[in-house]
């Protein structure tokens, strides 16, 4: 780009930021930009043009372009909107960042806006709507989908030729051809096809299929995307490390590498390892069910570090798994033999070696698949944020060949700091932009914040005051505040509570709306304001109406960190991903993993104040994984990072300008230095070191987990010390340490080796298997605990005071829970000589949880605050003291098993009852089948249906739908939020019929199904999924896809279905097959599926194979006038059903190709009409009726399509 357009670039960027932020003030040497709007766009097309014929070096000169065509627009009217739109879009596209082409032409909202073809086609290759009007791009995306790489070739050919004849016809032609050839071109060598090797090949249709039939559809990979599989990622069989930027796409190239890994070994097991269980739970929902709709059999396991019944089951028929390191490690040692079958490990965030437990647990578990026998699985390691990623992946066994770095990001950043100048009434604030990842000059707006911005009228004295601006906390809330126009801000602070904490930026903010500060108000950007009630109730009845979070909410403001239950993390974060509100306060809970469509990040505070008042700064690969989230791809074409305290730039400009950040050594290297260090100064290095120092927990559980996998009974002693030795040596810290380091490492494998050894000659080994214990807990249980109370086998109820007294004295003695409690509790509560706070009042608040009490009502009877809670709830209650009561409570089981003494139920299910909040067993069973609420389980479960003898069989789940549906008066009781969530958690639609007023299935209201769903492919361009392919495992996340009766989306991945009248009748036949034993959930399940049946062109050939090609264009459930499900026989086993041999009737569409000349006598024979004739081949629309034969497996509250074939009806 000329240096004077890039200057000219700058100008205008400057006076949209003036427009953007309404700002008054005016910036010198501006004024030759008047009235010269299209005199820019003009010369911006010319530069869009030059850059087709010779690309840039620098690859974002096409996102300046594209940005800069999209401001102009802004400026312009009519036509000239439209097409600046228009040249923005291909602009994007140009640089590879379609993601951002597919934002900008969404602004269009329709392709009727251009009546030309070739505009068209660009329109619809660009926007990729639902139903598309060129035929150039259906024929584009047909050739897409059937893998016909050699039609792709052509329509780019023939694009060039038409460039060339358009000159004839006149320059708009010329134009719109050049544009749409011009795309092309990249689209040929960027296509899924096209990158995937032997990308033509048919095994590629079930993911290219899923690929395309996304809500925003994605027919190409990004550049970085591409650097990784040219270098080998898909083709190799090599370990990899992938260093890419957050949001560049790592999420689908780990499934297309999970994809491609697993059709080559069908009987081969992969893992993809991610840090958080948010993370997780998001995949859950995303990738794991696409891959499990197209064959992969995929589960998520996140819970802890002891498998649960439902997550063990059916494991042998897995291909693919979803966990923590922690939840991996826990999976392996309930199901050794899945080691062996572990083919590929992908470990996504992989800084994540670094943190302190996580990361020791993350390396062991690596390092002992490293020396697994008969050889380490392939291993691809990836993160956005490791500087020397080449020594991990030499560790990993990889070569200087198979690192692959990438600085692409789909979306812009930039940066900004403010800056203030002069003090109390004079005071200014600047906005100064950083040239730093752009290739546009910086500008600063003067006088961002001013006087004027903070003058409000005293409803008292009628007086006119200025707001007090100052502080970085005033500017910070302020800056967000007038970001809003840009789209949703993220203010980011390193700690949850206290003055400069989110609670006091929260405080802030309802401080300037009190006082009527003239800024934007966050609850003018509301869209939905009956939503926002719905979810500020809910917070109302759980936390109250003065807690901050509630108050924040009902101003337009979520508040967002750890403290905060995971149930109303959710629902606020949905407020956020649906765009409802527009402003966030967090901390870095908002970066682990969840994508949300941030623009704005505001950082408050980059460093963080422990106890002492002493400043710790973030470390700068966590800056840089959190700036990250600024500018989502697919929401947004830039995104804007604003450090808000000038004096932590410092801190902040390194990530700006790319540097690389702090070297990623492990969690494990840093203990063992620690210790060395330790021993240095006089420290004896011991057993009851290792098992009595919290510091050292991290090394002695991690290493004792990974060790306790690989003590099997046939293995003597010796050798046990040999594996443990050779495990030490494969570790990332051997490789680094020096010879002392790694001796005393070796030392340490060796202690905690002679430690398991003895356990195991004391017979103590089969309960850690068992329990998933710790070692180093199991003797203190026998010695501590199982004294302390006379009958374990008599408790009655799991807030029996001699019981939590019993637990928490034990409690109080781990080291570990001492630390926690002195960061949860007040330092003027905690009593020496160990300076602990008193047990009765951590008793107190564990019995007020367990039985059900609301939040603030667990505040207002203990006389703390809502935050003081939170925190003790956050650090105690649902991490530590659940850890240690989940684990003893299974060694105490296990113990007085021996003795054979069984304890009481009430003991058994106390690690559940204070995990979920709960205190009967049907509620309990409540949250354990999925609910989300506590509050519906605790009201649920405590209903007298529930011990109701007639009600003995029945499961709590149907016996809750039964209540909810039957009885009125549960929307008051629960609320609108959590009484619909509940329903759908139940299994029944709120929305179906029976259900409230004005939500059903003609309700105008509701939403349409996903216009990216199954329906927009098979009726716009004539593709699909592949149908019904390998089924999933029962508790395997399902479909993404609606049904196309419609649905809602559910935070477990299942989908709430509206059935028609003839499906309820459906639901209702497969029941009566079943004999009534299977539920109507799951029944409604079974059926679910069988309406999720998808069909293409290679499923039917074999039918129509006379017929030449068939496209599928449509399918729907049968009409009225026959059965859906015709027939069926039930088999049960042990944990479920199966139904053989159901036959279900759909009625299609079918698009069939042939000849030309067969036109008539087809058309004469099977009727339909004719779409389309060139004279040599044509297609036409026939009706038919298709018959599948489907066997389903039902168990766990799911459904499974093991086997299906598909015919033409005899009809």
């Amino acid at each position: 780009m000329r240096q004077v357009l890039r200057r000219w670039v700058a100008d205008a960027d400057t006076r949209q930021s003036l427009r953007e932020y309404s700002l008054q003030s005016e910036v010198a040497g501006l004024d030759y930009q008047d009235g010269r709007s299209f005199d820019l766009y003009v010369s911006l097309v010319g530069e869009l043009f030059d850059l087709m014929r010779e690309p840039p070096a620098d690859s974002r000169d096409w996102a300046t372009l594209g940005n800069a065509l999209s401001g102009v627009a802004r400026t312009l009217t009519g036509s000239a909107e439209l097409d600046a739109t228009f040249f923005s879009a291909a602009a994007f596209y140009g640089g590879g960042y379609s993601a951002s082409a597919y934002v900008t032409m969404q602004q269009v909202a329709t392709q009727d806006a251009w009546s030309d073809d070739a505009y068209r086609a660009c329109y619809d290759f660009l926007a990729r709507p639902s139903r598309m009007a060129s035929e150039r791009v259906q024929t584009l995306l047909r050739a897409l989908a059937s893998g016909d790489v050699a039609s792709i070739e052509a329509a780019a050919a023939g694009a060039q030729r038409a460039v060339e004849s358009s000159l004839e016809v006149g320059p708009d032609q010329w134009i719109a051809e050049r544009t749409y050839a011009s795309l092309l071109d990249r689209f040929r060598v960027t296509n899924l096809r096209a990158v995937l090797p032997d990308g033509g090949s048919s095994r590629w249709d079930p993911l290219v299929g899923s690929l395309l039939n996304r809500r925003r559809p994605v027919w190409d990979f990004f550049p970085s995307q591409i650097s990784a599989i040219q270098a080998g990622l898909l083709s190799s069989d090599e370990p990899f490390s992938l260093q890419m930027p957050t949001g560049a796409g790592k999420t689908a190239l780990t499934e297309t590498l999970l994809f491609n890994h697993l059709v080559e070994r069908p009987d081969d097991l992969a893992v993809l390892l991610v840090p958080y269980r948010a993370l997780a739970r998001e995949l859950r929902g995303s990738l794991a069910r696409r891959l499990t709709r197209i064959g992969i059999a995929t589960r998520t396991v996140y819970g802890g570090t002891v498998p649960s019944y439902e997550e063990i089951q059916g494991v042998d028929e897995l291909r693919a798994i979803v966990a923590t390191p922690e939840a991996l490690t826990g999976l392996l040692g309930s199901a050794p033999e899945l080691v062996a079958r572990i083919s590929l490990i992908v470990c996504d965030e992989g800084h994540l070696l670094d943190q302190p437990g996580r990361g020791v647990a993350l390396e062991l578990l690596l390092a002992r698949l490293l020396g697994r026998e008969g050889g380490p699985p392939r291993t691809v390691f990836v993160s956005a944020i490791v500087p020397n990623i080449e020594e991990i992946n030499a560790w990993l066994g990889g070569s200087a060949d198979t690192v692959v770095r990438s600085d692409f990001r789909p979306a812009e950043a930039e940066y900004a700091v403010l800056r203030p100048a002069g003090s109390g009434r004079s005071t200014r604030v600047g906005l100064q932009m950083q040239a730093v990842d752009t290739t546009i000059p910086a500008h600063t707006l003067n006088d961002f914040l001013q006087d004027s911005d903070f003058r409000f009228r005293n409803e008292t004295t009628g007086n006119l005051n200025t707001f007090q601006f100052g502080s970085v906390k005033t500017q910070a809330i302020a800056v967000a505040r007038k970001s809003m126009a840009l789209g949703t801000v993220a203010v980011f602070s390193a700690t949850k509570t206290g003055d400069q904490g989110v609670a006091g930026l929260a405080d802030e903010l309802l401080r300037q709306l009190r006082s009527n500060v003239p800024l934007p108000r966050p609850l003018d950007s509301v869209t939905d304001r009956a939503r926002l009630d719905s979810v500020g109730d809910y917070l109302t009845r759980e936390y109250g109406p003065n807690w901050v979070g509630t108050a924040s909410l009902t101003a337009g403001v979520v508040v967002h960190h750890g403290d905060i239950p995971q149930e109303t993390r959710e629902a606020v974060e949905e407020l956020l991903s649906d765009g409802v509100v527009r402003m966030v306060l967090c901390t870095g809970t908002l970066a682990e993993g969840v994508n949300l469509p941030i623009r704005t990040l505001v950082l408050y505070a980059v460093q963080r104040r422990s106890r002492t008042g002493r400043p710790i700064p973030m470390l700068a690969r966590d800056i840089r994984n959190l700036v990250g989230r600024a500018g989502r791809a697919g929401s947004s074409t830039k995104g804007l990072v604003i450090c808000a305290n000038p004096n932590q730039w410092s801190a902040v400009r390194p990530v700006a300008i790319g540097q690389p950040g702090e070297d990623v050594h492990g969690a494990l290297r840093s203990l063992v230095q620690a210790l060395q260090n330790s021993i240095q100064t006089g420290t004896r290095l011991t057993t009851e070191l290792l098992e009595g120092a919290a510091a050292l927990f991290p090394l002695t559980d991690g290493i004792d987990s990974t060790l306790i996998e690989l003590l099997h009974d046939e293995l003597g002693d010796e050798e046990f010390r040999q594996a443990a030795a050779a495990l030490a040596r494969n570790t990332f810290a051997a490789q680094q340490l020096d010879q002392r380091g790694q001796t005393l490492l070796s030392t340490v494998f060796a202690m905690r080796a002679t430690r398991l050894s003895d356990l195991r000659t004391r017979g103590r080994m089969p309960w850690i298997r068992e329990t998933g214990a710790r070692a180093r807990l199991v003797d203190s249980v026998v010695t501590d605990l199982v004294p302390a109370l006379d009958s374990w086998d008599t408790i009655e109820s799991p807030v029996d005071e001699s019981l939590l007294d019993a637990v928490l004295a034990w409690a109080y003695r781990q080291p570990d829970f001492q630390a926690d409690l002195r960061e949860a509790f007040p330092a003027e509560e905690q009593v020496p000589p160990l300076n602990l706070p008193d047990r009765a009042s951590l008793r107190d608040i564990v019995a007020l949880w367990i039985n059900g009490t609301s939040f603030q009502d667990i505040a207002s009877q203990t006389s703390r605050s809502v935050d003081e809670i939170l925190r003790i709830y956050g650090k105690l209650v649902s991490y530590s003291l659940a850890t240690l009561v989940e684990q003893a409570v299974a060694v105490l089981q296990r113990h007085l098993a021996d003795t054979d003494v069984v304890i009481a139920d009430a003991v058994a299910m106390l690690p559940e009852y204070l995990r979920f909040g709960v205190s009967t067993p049907a509620a309990r069973a409540l949250m354990a089948s999925g609910l989300r609420h506590r509050r519906a389980a605790v009201l649920l479960g405590g209903h007298s249906a529930m011990v109701d003898i007639q009600n003995v069989l029945r499961e709590p789940r149907d016996i809750a739908r039964g209540v909810i549906e039957v009885e009125t008066g549960w929307t008051e009781t629960l609320g609108r939020f959590v009484y619909d969530r509940t329903r759908q958690d139940l299994g029944e639609s709120s929305a179906g019929p029976g259900g409230p007023e004005g939500s059903g299935p003609d309700d105008p209201d509701r939403d349409d199904p996903d216009p990216y769903g199954p329906n927009r492919s098979t009726e716009a361009a004539g593709f699909g999924e592949e149908p019904g392919q390998g089924g999933k495992d029962a508790t395997a996340e399902v479909s993404d896809d609606p049904a196309r009766t419609g649905e809602a989306e559910e935070a477990d991945g299942w989908s709430d279905f509206y059935f028609d009248a003839t499906e309820l009748a459906v639901i209702d036949n497969v029941r009566s097959l079943a004999g009534d034993i299977l539920d109507s959930a799951d029944a409604a399940r079974v059926v679910r599926e069988l309406l999720e049946l998808e069909l293409d062109d290679r499923s039917i050939a074999s039918v129509l194979a006379d017929l030449g090609d068939v496209v599928v264009k449509s399918v729907s459930a049968a009409p009225t006038d026959f059965p859906l499900v015709e027939s069926g026989t039930v088999h049960e086993y042990d944990y479920g059903m199966r139904l053989d041999e159901v036959a279900v009737t759909f009625d299609a569409v079918l698009s069939v190709g042939l000849p030309s000349t067969l036109i008539p006598q087809v058309g004469d024979t099977l009727g339909g009409f004719v779409d389309y004739n060139d004279g040599e081949r044509a297609s036409i629309e026939l009706a038919a009726r298709l018959l599948c034969t489907a066997q389903v497996r039902v168990e766990f509250e799911g459904a499974e399509i093991v086997e299906v074939a598909i015919s033409l009806s005899d009809e």
